[in-house]
């Protein structure tokens, strides 16, 4: 197979290889005198002029697309609803559609954005159907803008829907963002299938419990895509799954100063398959749940201590300092501490992990 630096640029677009990756591949052939077939620069990583602001205006584009027949939706459309939107939903989604195949060999990106705002048409043309034969399985939620705004089990038919669309779309999408509207919906549907399970009458324990339950599901299921997939599709299973998860966790309220421990512990060990992982996502949300930990010792275990502060200091400093450890020898604290970690763990590990 020929290799060409245009075929590299590709394979780090679809999140095949890293730029990382890219830059190491280049050493190697340097190393054995391999010559590509198209030079390669050094500097491949790097984006061609232009590519790096294209990009970011396809997103934003796609984003404000989305947002627009979402949460952005005013109540003008209420004149619609029905098969209105059905058919309004429908048509946006089969001209995405027909932009994708078109823009397939042109540009792998774009023609992915545009199956991505195909998906996103799914909840209201579902809603439309609903709301124009009176069918509701659980109740009728209301208004289709608040959808994004309120838990409810009526919007439960909308988000099986859009999950099918979005699984079958990621056949035609070859871009880790496919992933993004089916770990959005799945981070929906952990607070709707809350009333779905208790008929409508549900307090916040049973919601919390059922995001801690849904978010430990979704990160297994990342990781599960992860070692099966070279385009990165878990990334956006993982940063929803750890959110619903934490977020669950953090808003469980407790009493006991026991508990309170333990939830800094889960966040010590959040940090901890970060680094395993190599995902940011469980290092930032697991560090935001250490220090509200400590925010509760300084204001309510040892508010008028006049120790705390300087141990809370030493322990910031030496944090700062085990994060310029970090920086400086990233690939040793890799080793050390996949070799803390049991073998039957490492094992269950995504294979050829790289940082994303």
């Amino acid at each position: 197979m020929k290799l060409t630096d245009e075929k590299l640029r590709e394979a780090i677009e679809r999140g095949i290889i890293t730029p990382t990756q890219a830059e190491q591949l280049w050493q190697l052939w340097r190393s054995e005198e391999i010559e590509p077939v198209s030079p390669v620069p050094p500097l491949l990583p790097a984006e061609p002029k232009g590519d790096a602001l294209s990009h970011f205006l396809y997103y934003l584009g796609s984003l404000i697309v989305i947002s627009a027949m979402g949460w952005l939706m005013n109540t003008a459309w209420e004149s619609f609803r029905g098969m209105g939107l059905f058919l309004i939903a429908t048509a946006y989604a089969a001209v995405f559609c027909g932009a994708a195949r078109y823009l397939r060999e042109k540009s792998v990106v774009l023609s992915g954005l545009f199956v991505v705002m195909a998906v996103c048409m799914t909840p209201m043309a579902v809603f439309g159907l609903q709301s124009e034969w009176g069918v509701w399985p659980f109740d009728e939620p209301g208004r289709y803008k608040s959808y994004y705004h309120y838990i409810r089990g009526g919007w439960f038919p909308m988000e099986i829907a859009t999950l099918a669309a979005g699984i079958v779309s990621l056949r035609y999408s070859k871009i880790p963002f496919a992933m993004a509207p089916i770990a959005f919906t799945l981070w929906f549907m952990s607070m709707d299938v809350a009333p779905v399970i208790a008929g409508g009458e549900y307090g916040k324990d049973l919601r919390q419990t059922v995001s801690v339950v849904f978010g430990l599901f979704m990160i297994g299921a990342a990781i599960w895509v992860d070692r099966r997939s070279r385009i990165d599709y878990a990334k956006w299973l993982y940063i929803f799954g750890a959110i619903t998860f934490w977020g669950g966790l953090s808003l469980m309220r407790s009493s006991s100063e026991l508990s309170k421990f333990i939830y800094c512990l889960i966040n010590v060990g959040f940090m901890f398959t970060g680094i395993l992982l190599e995902r940011r996502v469980f290092v930032v949300l697991g560090g935001f749940g250490f220090f509200g930990y400590l925010g509760h010792l300084s204001w309510k275990v040892f508010a008028n201590s006049f120790v705390f502060p300087f141990v809370l200091t030493a322990l910031g400093l030496l944090v700062v300092y085990f994060g310029w450890v970090y920086h400086k020898k990233y690939e040793a604290v890799q080793r050390f501490v996949n070799l803390l970690t049991p073998e039957a763990i490492r094992n269950l590990l995504p294979r050829n992990r790289a940082q994303k």
